[in-house]
């Protein structure tokens, strides 16, 4: 029997690929674009035809599914009770990671070592995802 997997799929208003090439940066990954809106199946508008349809970042041996929004489509931001969450081996990289994707995002708690003993931080990057980093000292 095959292996199930639980793959997060981002919708973004017109920015995915800005979005995908911060994530290359940090931490790091594969881009897959697949199709893009000027597939003729799609109707969109000239302005729209470079906008991203369908797109995979790889890294880690993990995926995460994007796309643009539908033209005049609006995303549903309400319900933000979902965050990607990185562990991450190395403390230096950690930080690294931390402060890159963070970058013109709103900080909730800065990277440092926790009450728990491990280092945590987590925000909202400037394109409205929320990032937990984490760090287990051995």
């Amino acid at each position: 029997m095959k292996e199930i997997k639980l793959v997060p799929y981002l919708s973004f208003n017109g920015n995915c690929e800005e979005t995908l090439n911060t994530y290359q940066k940090y931490p790091g990954g594969e881009i897959d674009i697949q199709t893009r809106y000027d597939n003729p199946a799609m109707i969109a508008p000239d302005n729209y035809k470079s906008k991203i349809l369908n797109a995979r970042f790889h890294y880690g041996g993990q995926s995460i599914y994007v796309s643009d929004t539908f033209p005049g489509s609006s995303l549903n931001t309400q319900n933000n009770n979902t965050a990607m969450s990185l562990d991450i081996p190395d403390l230096e990289r950690a930080i690294q990671i931390f402060y890159g994707l963070s970058e013109c995002g709103k900080m909730n708690v800065p990277f440092e070592k926790q009450f728990w003993s491990d280092w945590h931080g987590n925000f909202t990057d400037r394109f409205g995802i929320s990032w937990m980093v984490n760090y287990q000292e051995a």
